[in-house]
C-alpha cells in the first residue's frame, strides 16, 4: 500500500510522522544522566518529593552547586553546566541556604557567576505563570547552556485550586516540561510536597496518578530521628534504581551577615556522608534514648531542664542542652516509650518504664 503524505491544516499540529526501526535504531542516542548512577535524565521532569522539613531545599541547593561548580553529588560525578532556579515557595530563605551551601564548601559567591567553563547560577526569586513566561525566559537564557531547572516548589507554581484535579495536574505537569525546551535541554527537578498522611514507604507527590504518570522518576527524601537524611525512590523510576543515599545536615553560622540585632545568622547545609559515618550517628542517636529514659526513671516527673542535667547533657558553660532533650523525647513519643500527662509533663509509658529497668 502506497502512504499518501496528509496535508496539516492551517493552526493545526504537524501530521504523524511514519520511519522505520532502522532510521529509529541508527539514530537513537543514549539516555545521558546529569548524577551519574541516579535516573535523572537530561531533558527529563523529575520530582523530588520529601515532607516540609525533610530536606528538599537543603540538599537540592548542594545539587545547584555542584552542577555549576562541576563537584561530586553524593560523589557520583555530574554533568557541569549552569543551573536556573524558580524560587517561588521562599526566595529568602533559599538564599540562606546557597549561602550556607557554597561557605560549607569552602567556595565564594562569585565562583557561581562564572558561566564558561564552570557554569553559572541563575535564580528567579518569586512566583510567575510559566505557561506565559516560557518564551520570555527562553530569550534571557540565550547563549547559555542550562543542564538543569530546579522548580521551588511545584505547589508554589501551580495555577489551580484543587490539587486533586486530575485535570489541572496533567496540565501543570505538562507546563512544567516545557522548561525541559529551555536552552542545553536541562533536566527538570520538581519539589513536591506529598500526598496526606504519607510516610517513608509512599512518598509520592501531590496530584494522584495524573502528575505521577506525566513524570519520569520521584526521589524522595525522608529525615529520621537521628537526624540522617535518605535519598532514594518511589512510585515511579525509569531506568535502574540505585541504593539509598544519605545526608546529615550540618548549621552553618553565616560568615558576613547578622540580623536586625547584629546577631549571627545560621543556617543549613547538606552534607553526604558514608554508610559508616551514617551508622555512628544512628547508633548515637539510640545511645541519647538509652540515656534519656535512665534519666526519666531517676528524676521521674522532671522538667525539660532537669532531665537534661540528670542526663549529663550541658553546654560547655554549664546550661542545659534543653532543645537535645526535647527532639529525643519526639523519637521516644513514636516508638511509644514516653508520653504526656495532662498537665504536659513527660513520663515513661509502661513500656518505657519495663525498657529503663532492663536499661
Amino acid at each position: 500500500m502506497k502512504l499518501v503524505p496528509l496535508k496539516a491544516e492551517s493552526g493545526m499540529p504537524p501530521p504523524p510522522k511514519i520511519v522505520s526501526g532502522f532510521h529509529l535504531l541508527r539514530d537513537f542516542k543514549p539516555i545521558e544522566s546529569i548524577i551519574d548512577g541516579l535516573p535523572v535524565p537530561r531533558g527529563g521532569l523529575v520530582a523530588v518529593t520529601a515532607p516540609t522539613g525533610h530536606g528538599k531545599t537543603t540538599i537540592t541547593t548542594l545539587a545547584h552547586v555542584s552542577f555549576c561548580r562541576g563537584l561530586p553529588f553524593a560523589g557520583r560525578d555530574v554533568t557541569r553546566g549552569s543551573v536556573l532556579v524558580l524560587a517561588g515557595e521562599n526566595p529568602d530563605d533559599y538564599t540562606m541556604h546557597l549561602a550556607a551551601t557554597v561557605q560549607d564548601l569552602g567556595l565564594y559567591g562569585a565562583e557561581l557567576n562564572r558561566p564558561k567553563p564552570m557554569g553559572e547560577l541563575l535564580v528567579v526569586p518569586g512566583v510567575f505563570s510559566i505557561d506565559y513566561e516560557i518564551n520570555s525566559l527562553a530569550d534571557q537564557l540565550m547563549g547559555t547552556e542550562l543542564v538543569a531547572v530546579f522548580v521551588d516548589t511545584s505547589a508554589a507554581f501551580y495555577g489551580a485550586d484543587d490539587e486533586n484535579d486530575n485535570v489541572a495536574m496533567r496540565r501543570h505537569a505538562s507546563s512544567l516540561r516545557e522548561l525541559t525546551t529551555l536552552p542545553g535541554n536541562p533536566t527538570v527537578f520538581v519539589l513536591c510536597h506529598p500526598t496526606k498522611a504519607a510516610n517513608r514507604e509512599n512518598l509520592l507527590p501531590r496530584g494522584g496518578g495524573a502528575f505521577l504518570a506525566e513524570i519520569d522518576a520521584n526521589l524522595t527524601l525522608w529525615k529520621e530521628e537521628s537526624g540522617i537524611v535518605t535519598l532514594h525512590w518511589a512510585g515511579k523510576i525509569r531506568g535502574s534504581s540505585f541504593d539509598p543515599i544519605q545526608f546529615e545536615m550540618s548549621p552553618v553560622e553565616l560568615a558576613g551577615f547578622t540580623d536586625c540585632r547584629n546577631r549571627k545568622i545560621v543556617s543549613v547545609a547538606a552534607r553526604h556522608v558514608a554508610p559508616d559515618r551514617a551508622e555512628q550517628i544512628v547508633a548515637k542517636q539510640f545511645d541519647d534514648e538509652d540515656v534519656l529514659l535512665i534519666a526519666m526513671q531517676r528524676k521521674p516527673g522532671g522538667s525539660i531542664r532537669d532531665l537534661a542535667m540528670q542526663a549529663g547533657w550541658t553546654t560547655g558553660a554549664g546550661k542545659p542542652q534543653s532543645s537535645r532533650v526535647e527532639r529525643v523525647l519526639k523519637a521516644l513519643e513514636k516508638t511509644g516509650l514516653v508520653d504526656q500527662d495532662r498537665k504536659r509533663r513527660w513520663r515513661l509509658t509502661v513500656k518505657g518504664t519495663s525498657e529503663a529497668k532492663t536499661l
